[in-house]
């Protein structure tokens, strides 16, 4: 059972005590950044949990409803937790109703509002551990290679110093890391710098799996893949809060007209409502075949290295885009009545995204700042090797990177080369793709300037491995693991980067062998 109300007065308890002191300072309540949190405090430690947010759980409270898993038998420790949290939320609610439980894929399919409350009792009972929702942070002070203190703007405006052992970046963004003056990179490396098949600038039929032959040549480039605002639909009319043309459409509207022309040639045929969910819910993701979608190749470019109102806008700007081109399929006559009656039912959920005018509170940053670390993950690490028959194994493996390569757009339509756009990976039968179950190394985690602070989800890879790396249960695991690595190193009195993590993975169950006999990838 997810109980939420406790927990809300806990935390708001918690939240209006001035703390400035702990073991372990966490930025950012992603996935990742709130594993890392619940596993330093389970262990004992003094955690702070801070967030620009006023939620918990990142993307997967905020529209990213369906779980970024191709097999899930290689995810353990707190993914299995959550998922089980949320598998028996829905075994209690919807007990009598098969249909509507099938859509849950047994606990990895789910409503924001679900995935946010079982994050919020994964918190709940843990006395060491303080969340500070909407703190910005500002600076990190340096002593040497180690960080000693981080101020952070607090929501009354005043500023707060906050002092730790350890520090761990848990952003999409990698902005702790960035305060710190870690090296990064941000954008696409060439093909030449790792002999990485599908580096820089690049163009596939993702239906075939095949290169395009054009004049490019896989040269560096700073265009990153889009982003988009994951939204929650509905068609049910109890719970439906109908959409209104927004005063920002003409604004938008040169984005939406493009797609008439691909209604005309039959190029595209449908727009769907997106992924049904339970309760007459659907989550509507970017599409990388559409070249009109929720997705806006191009405005993600400077969100990695934006400020934070900078960020503010480029949200909005994303929400906005989806806001008019919802209603620019329900209502403009040049859209084929069969589109337009398909949409015109759905309206956003009135349970779901209360504060932020049921549009998502975050959108998705699928991709951030990358740290340059004391190990380097690449295309490689997912790429089987003929004479072994299996991916690399690493030195000091902690995790398992495991999805497909998946690229949303780079560049928009006016780049497309026979219909596909530029950057995009894709594969369509994900577990048979390029792309297999590999070893993450601990270093991945650890700058190379600072030895006590751990980075499990901007970690140091490049923009392909990125693409397997970028899921959910993947930063989950990393940021558990970062949170033991922090009680070790307070148990042995040492910093993160000193510590042996060979013993990590099996303390918390988590696998780190995609071949190993209790897997389901065999050699």
């Amino acid at each position: 059972m997810i109980r939420r109300e406790f927990f809300a007065t806990s935390m708001a308890a918690l939240a209006a005590a001035p703390p400035t002191a702990c073991d372990v300072f966490v930025y950012g309540s992603t996935p990742g950044g709130v594993t890392a949190a619940v596993e330093a405090a389970r262990r004992g430690l003094r955690v702070i949990l801070a967030c620009p947010q006023r939620h918990l759980g990142g993307m997967a409270a905020s529209g990213l409803s369906t779980t970024d898993a191709v097999r899930t038998d290689l995810f353990g420790g707190q993914v299995a937790e959550f998922i089980a949290l949320v598998r028996t939320h829905y075994q209690r609610t919807l007990a009598n109703q098969p249909e509507e439980y099938a859509r849950t894929k047994d606990g990895w399919f789910y409503e924001p509002s679900v995935a946010e409350a079982a994050f919020d009792q994964m918190l709940q009972g843990e006395k060491s551990l303080r969340w500070l929702p909407g703190h910005h942070l500002s600076s990190a002070k340096l002593t040497g290679r180690r960080i000693t203190s981080v101020e952070l703007d607090a929501p009354d405006n005043n500023k707060l110093t906050i002092t730790a052992r350890t520090f761990i970046d848990g952003t999409y963004e990698g902005d702790l890391a960035a305060v710190a003056k870690v090296p990064y990179r941000v954008g696409r490396e060439s093909r030449a710098e790792h002999g990485e098949r599908f580096a820089g600038i690049h163009y596939m039929n993702w239906r075939t799996g095949q290169q395009i032959l054009t004049p490019d040549s896989g040269e560096a480039s700073p265009a990153i893949q889009a982003f988009c605002a994951r939204s929650i639909f509905t068609d049910d009319p109890a719970q439906k809060v109908s959409i209104e043309k927004p005063y920002t459409y003409d604004l938008h509207l040169p984005d939406y007209l493009p797609i008439l022309d691909d209604f005309a040639s039959g190029r595209v045929t449908r727009f769907g409502r997106g992924t049904q969910l339970p309760h007459r819910k659907f989550q509507m993701n970017g599409n990388i075949e559409g070249l009109t979608s929720t997705n806006l190749p191009g405005a993600s470019w400077t969100w990695p290295e934006a400020s934070r109102h900078h960020r503010a806008r480029l949200a909005q700007f994303h929400v906005d885009h989806i806001h008019g081109l919802i209603w620019f399929l329900q209502h403009d006559p040049r859209v084929p009545s069969a589109i337009r009656d398909n949409l015109a039912p759905i309206g956003l959920h009135k349970q779901e995204f209360k504060d932020s005018g049921h549009w998502p509170w975050q959108i998705y940053v699928r991709q951030g700042r990358r740290i340059e670390g004391r190990a380097l993950v690449t295309q490689h690490n997912f790429t089987v090797d003929p004479k072994t028959g299996r991916t690399p194994r690493v030195s000091q493996p902690i995790a398992i990177g495991e999805h497909s390569f998946d690229v949303h757009p780079c560049h928009d339509r006016r780049f497309a080369v026979d219909g596909f756009m530029e950057g995009v990976l894709w594969y369509p039968k994900k577990a048979f793709g390029p792309a297999q179950p590999g070893q993450v190394p601990y270093g991945a985690m650890l700058p190379r300037r600072v030895d006590n602070l751990l980075v499990p989800v901007a970690l140091s890879c490049t923009h392909v491995a990125m693409s397997v790396l970028r899921m959910e249960p993947v930063w989950m695991t990393l940021g558990q693991i970062a949170g033991l690595a922090a009680a070790e190193a307070q148990s042995q009195r040492i910093d993160v980067a000193s510590i042996d993590p060979a013993p990590l993975p099996a303390k918390l169950k988590i696998k780190i062998d995609p071949y190993a006999a209790n897997t389901s990838i065999q050699k």
